[in-house]
């Protein structure tokens, strides 16, 4: 039972751990609190601004992408040095 409820909780937090980043980010923009609120002194600024904008998130996106082709290719070559039988000890 607890080893049902432990899978369970695991299973959770790596869908919440591989949720695109920019979802979450979509989600909580409300309370962003790593960017002081200062407003914008003209049109110029304001473009400038929100170019500024898309191009971290373009690079963020960009990063998040390597790093899941990283890690997947990781996986794979792990999966695949796994001897495909199982070692059993024999008794003589």
């Amino acid at each position: 039972m607890i080893l049902g409820i432990a899978t369970v909780v695991v299973l959770v937090l790596v869908a919440v751990a591989l949720l695109p980043t920019k979802k979450r980010d979509r989600d909580g923009n409300n309370l962003n609190f790593t960017q002081p609120f200062v407003r914008p002194t003209n049109y110029r600024q304001q473009q400038l601004n929100e170019e500024a904008e898309a191009i971290a998130d373009e690079y963020q996106r960009r990063a998040d992408e390597a790093w899941r082709d990283e890690l997947g290719e990781k996986a794979a070559t792990l999966l695949k040095s796994k001897p495909a039988t199982t070692s059993r000890s024999s008794k003589s």
